[in-house]
Order: structure tokens, then sequence, then C-alpha cells
């Protein structure tokens, strides 16, 4: 798999290679596909998942919530540190490393975050940094059936996440795991999407240039350079 992702990568590379408009800004070539994908999966959240989820927001105390969250990102952290030292940040690198040594033993295998209390916060790195990182600064925007937004350039990272536990689990990873991740993650983005159909006129351009936005600021560590686009698109939402 490791190599289909890498050859998939190679690929992306060479599409984005040639693509006109602003780094890192959008570009929604696909809008059709992508509106029709965004509105079935949006109108299967609202009457499947976000009752459900709220059910389990109610019921279940944060400590739990929090703790689960952090079992499943201690998994993922080793994606993590390893696209620090692909981008030639040790020290990010580094931090990962550190927190999944912590959070595995002491944090009773990540559902404490002991590493917080050491000041070792979560990187976020990824592949799809990691090509941006590497020139891949301009990719088609693309919304993945229920699965949420996306970028040609960030799904190889997408698939590479979602293997991650399986692979350091083996058989002791079971297909109801990733129900209960994915039921908690819904539930932690509540006030997030909720706050959204409130505010936005137009719920999937939100989205869209969000994901742009939320992107370049992990591609740039938390420091991205003011442009003129994200400028406006500040004034506008």
């Amino acid at each position: 798999m490791m190599r289909a992702t890498f050859l998939l990568s190679v690929l992306l590379a060479t599409g984005c290679a040639s693509l006109e408009g602003p780094e890192h800004g959008p570009y929604d070539p696909f809008e059709g596909f992508n509106r029709a994908s965004y509105g079935v999966s949006d109108w299967v959240d609202r009457n499947a998942l976000v009752p459900v989820a709220r059910g389990y927001q109610r019921v279940t105390p944060d400590w739990l919530r929090d703790g689960i969250s952090n079992v499943f990102l201690n998994l993922i952290t080793i994606d993590s540190a390893l696209n620090g030292f692909l981008q030639g940040k040790p020290k990010r690198g580094g931090t990962d490393l550190a927190r999944i040594i912590l959070n595995s033993t002491i944090g009773i295998g990540g559902l404490i975050n002991a590493a917080a209390q050491f000041g070792l916060d979560y990187q976020e790195e990824d592949l799809g940094q990691t090509l941006a990182v590497a020139g891949l600064t301009r990719t088609r925007y693309v919304y993945i059936p229920f699965a949420g937004p996306s970028a040609l350039r960030d799904i190889p990272g997408r698939i590479v996440r979602a293997a991650i536990p399986n692979l350091l689990l083996g058989d002791a990873y079971k297909w109801w795991m990733s129900g209960i991740d994915l039921l908690n993650s819904r539930a932690q983005a509540l006030s997030l999407t909720d706050t959204r159909d409130a505010a936005a006129l137009d719920p999937y351009a939100f989205t869209r240039e969000a994901y742009y936005q939320r992107r370049k600021f992990l591609i740039f560590d938390g420091d991205p350079p003011v442009d003129d686009f994200f400028d406006d698109f500040d004034e506008d939402y």
C-alpha cells in the first residue's frame, strides 16, 4: 500500500506542478461534482450522524471523549513525526516521538495526554504538508463523499493515516474501533459545524475556503504569510 501511495503522490506532483493561480489558494475545477458530493454527504450527516453524535455527547463526559481522542491521536502521531523529519524539521519530529513514548507509557496508551504536562504539543505534520514543502503549493479541491473536504495533494496522506491504526495494532484493531473514532470525532466537531451553518451564507464555499486556510496555516507551522485572498476571506466571513 505504501508503494501505491508513493506512486499516487508522484502523479499528483506532476498534475499540481502545472496549475495556475495563487499558491496555497482554493482551486475548484470539480465544483459541480464537489457540490453534489457535499449535498449528499451533508444530508446524511444532518439526518443520521449528527443526531447520534449529539446523543453520544449528552451521555458521555468530556474526560471520556477527550481520552478517546487522545488514544487515536497517539496512534497517528508516528505519521506526524516521520513527516516532521521529512520536511527537515528535526525538532518537530523529535517532539512527536517524545509524545509517543510518554503517552504510550505513563499516558496508558495515549488515554492520558501525559506529554502535555512536559510542554510537548502535537505538531500536526502530515504527508500533504510534506508535499507542499517540497513544492506542491497548488492543488485541486475535492469533497470526498462522506469523508469531507480535501485536496488531491492531501489524499495520499489521508490513505496512510487511515491505515496506521490497523498497521500498528494488527489483529487487535477491530472495525468497530473506527466507528467509535468517527462518532467521537463528529461529536467533538459539533460546535464548529453549528457555527458554520449559522454564520455562512454558502456553507459549501465556507468549508472550501476554511479548508485551504487551515492547510496553509499548518504548512507554515502557524505563521503563514499574509496575502490578499485570505484577507478578503476574513472580511467576507
